[in-house]
């Protein structure tokens, strides 16, 4: 059985010091979230998802930093980071996100970073992205703009 060894030296207490200040630059750390719609999002900016439930209809203007799911019916003016519109959603309007995935019908005018079109979707309209993936099946009508 081990003996335990006293000394007979005082703790050594090391001075508190202050923690240094950290300045980050937002527009560094989430890249595109200049404009509100762009890349990751901080952890300040936590909105919920918000969604048109099936058997819904809205008409007017939706803007807003978050996620929007259509599962009912939208028609107006969108600007989000995100929009998912549901198997039975459907959306008819002017629309700018960042990031657009449609699984059920689209037309209007789209200008979106990154669009992805299910395998039961249509979209018609003007549709003006940086990068496209098309499911089998996925059905594309009107207008298609690949942005620099």
């Amino acid at each position: 059985m081990a003996t335990p060894i006293e000394t007979s030296q005082p703790p050594v207490i090391e001075p508190e010091l202050p923690a240094p200040e950290v300045q980050v630059d937002l527009d560094q750390a989430y890249p595109g979230n200049g404009n509100g719609n762009g890349g990751m999002k901080p952890a300040v900016n936590n909105l919920k998802p918000s969604i048109i439930s099936e058997g819904f209809e809205f008409i007017g203007e939706i803007r807003s930093n978050g996620y929007l799911t259509i599962d009912g019916t939208v028609r107006g003016t969108l600007s989000l980071h995100s929009i998912q519109i549901g198997v039975t959603g459907v959306l008819d309007g002017n629309v700018t996100c960042d990031t657009m995935n449609v699984k059920g019908n689209f037309a209007g005018s789209l200008d979106c970073r990154d669009l992805t079109i299910g395998s039961r979707a249509v979209v018609d309209g003007k549709v003006s992205f940086k990068s496209i993936t098309i499911q089998r099946g996925g059905v594309v009508k009107g207008e298609l703009k690949k942005k620099p």
